[in-house]
Order: structure tokens, then C-alpha cells, then sequence
């Protein structure tokens, strides 16, 4: 399962008449940037997100300081650990250029990470790991 959250810009069409399903005439149809931080999380059973995967060149990716494996705890001083996607988006997302805080549990350690907020398409996924056809619970 996919999810996204935020964007970084809102459209504003001035006060267009337009009939169901009618696009502006001048506005072409692209999609939306989101503002994030260039991460793909998996949560494990406990429900805490992890990183499964870095965005070549995005922000993470280009602060070479977060790796796959690391678990998402907190963002800007606030706990997320095992928090809600909704919750944790809330938080990673943001305005362009921005600049956020997130710690991450590693290897027993805490480590912090300042990220710079950039548009990427489809930032963040989340999917429960799920155990093979004859793994016990």
C-alpha cells in the first residue's frame, strides 16, 4: 500500500466557471511536488518505520548520512517513533528549501540528520512487512 501526503504549492484558478470534469483552458495538468525529504519507509509488526530506501539524489540520499536499515524516532525534537503515517507526514513534510531535524535509532545509537525539504513525486510509502507462506507468527 501506497500513501502521500502534503504538496508544496496550492493551485488558485481566479474565480474560473467550470463545468464537472472541465480543466482550465490555460492551465496544463502536471503533477504536484511534494516537499519532503526523499525517504521510503516500511514499518515493521510494531509498527515502527524504518528506512527501506533512499530517493537517488534526493535530500537524504545527498546528505550521505542516512542509511537503509535506520528507524525513523524523531523529527525536529518531536517523538514519532511507531507514530502514524499521517503523524510522521506531518512532520517530514513541508515548504521548499526547509530544513528538518530527524533522528533516527542506528545500531543502538542516535543519530541526527538535517535534511533540506525538496519537491519529489511520490515521497513517501509505507507497507507492513509481511512474513512468508510458512513462517510462524
Amino acid at each position: 500500500m501506497e500513501l502521500f501526503g502534503g504538496c508544496c504549492e496550492n493551485r488558485d484558478l481566479k474565480n474560473v466557471d467550470l463545468q464537472r470534469g472541465e480543466r482550465p483552458p490555460s492551465e496544463e495538468v502536471e503533477p504536484r511536488a511534494v516537499c519532503g525529504v526523499g525517504i521510503n519507509f516500511r514499518a515493521d509488526k510494531t509498527g515502527a518505520l524504518f528506512v527501506s530506501s533512499l530517493i537517488p539524489d534526493g535530500p537524504s540520499d545527498q546528505t550521505k548520512q542516512v542509511e537503509v536499515g535506520d528507524v525513523l524516532f524523531e523529527v525536529d525534537g518531536r517523538p514519532v517513533h511507531r507514530a502514524s503515517l499521517g503523524h510522521v507526514s506531518s512532520h517530514l513534510l513541508g515548504p521548499p528549501d526547509s530544513k528538518v531535524v530527524v533522528c533516527f535509532l542506528r545500531k543502538g545509537e542516535m543519530v541526527n540528520v538535517t535534511i533540506a525539504r525538496k519537491p519529489i513525486p511520490n515521497l513517501m510509502s509505507v507497507n507492513r512487512l509481511q512474513k512468508p507462506a510458512g513462517e510462524g507468527t
